[in-house]
């Protein structure tokens, strides 16, 4: 799956202003979002720029087992039922192999069952927001596992995004190779590797680690925000945005190779 084409967003308290979206009002558009790329499960459901319930929980491995009702959960603390919602909004990744394969299954057959768009939406980007940025290099770094990290640099001029490398899937050094001046890190994996960081850039800045979690929240702003600029949320377009084989299966294909090598 290829991501939707980078795009300048205003972030801040911006991205909720009423703005026509295929007839509908995106500041009062009804959204249930997750985000299951890593060992974090959550999910939101938000009238607009409001969020009306949200739940985030470190599962570990666990998403299959609590997602559906993780979203009877925060439908029923939002007083909402599945028939009220009007979009859903999904992180696809990168991420855990796992945990993207069950949350973006999971709401493709809501999306299904509903009748309602689905937007599949880049754990990187919706993870930029969870943090109000004005002017400044922001790099989200993901553990990926096997001393490599998922991560991507992003510049924000005046609250306006601009995606400078896209997401990839490298050792930290290779990703923030070339990086100068402040930049801001966030994420499981800029904690991981912060000291392999710091000798990279010298005057790195780390968020807190409140602010390196995927949130639910992050992905329906981002989603309204994508739609609002042209993303088309169909079903059929959403799949994982992996970056690299589940090892499992790279396992298996070796294996498979061995067996018919003469």
């Amino acid at each position: 799956m290829r991501l939707p084409a980078p795009v300048s967003t205003a972030l801040g308290d911006a991205w909720f202003e009423p703005s026509p979206i295929d007839g509908y009002d995106r500041a009062a558009m009804i959204v249930l979002a997750a985000d299951t790329s890593t060992s974090f499960n959550s999910v939101a459901v938000c009238d607009g720029g409001a969020v009306l319930a949200e739940s985030c929980a470190n599962l570990g491995r666990r998403h299959s087992e609590r997602l559906l009702d993780t979203v009877d959960w925060v439908l029923s603390e939002a007083g909402l039922t599945l028939d009220a919602i009007e979009l859903l909004a999904i992180a696809v990744g990168p991420g855990s192999f796992t945990g993207l394969r069950v949350g973006v299954a999971t709401w493709k057959g809501l999306a299904a069952g509903l009748n309602v768009p689905l937007a599949g939406i880049g754990t990187l980007d919706a993870l930029v927001r969870t943090a109000p940025f004005i002017n400044e290099t922001v790099c989200p770094l993901l553990d990926a596992r096997m001393k490599e990290v998922f991560g991507a640099v992003y510049r924000f001029d005046s609250g306006q995004r601009i995606e400078m490398a896209s997401a990839r899937v490298a050792s930290v050094e290779s990703i923030i190779g070339g990086l100068k001046g402040p930049v801001t890190f966030l994420g499981d994996g800029a904690a991981l590797y912060r000291d392999r960081i710091l000798e990279c850039v010298p005057g790195a800045h780390f968020m807190p680690d409140a602010f390196s979690i995927p949130r639910g929240w992050a992905v329906a702003a981002e989603a309204l925000d994508r739609i609002a600029h042209g993303l088309e949320a169909d079903a059929a377009h959403v799949e994982p945005f992996y970056l690299r084989k589940a090892q499992a299966m790279t396992i298996l294909e070796r294996r498979a190779a061995e067996t018919v090598a003469p």
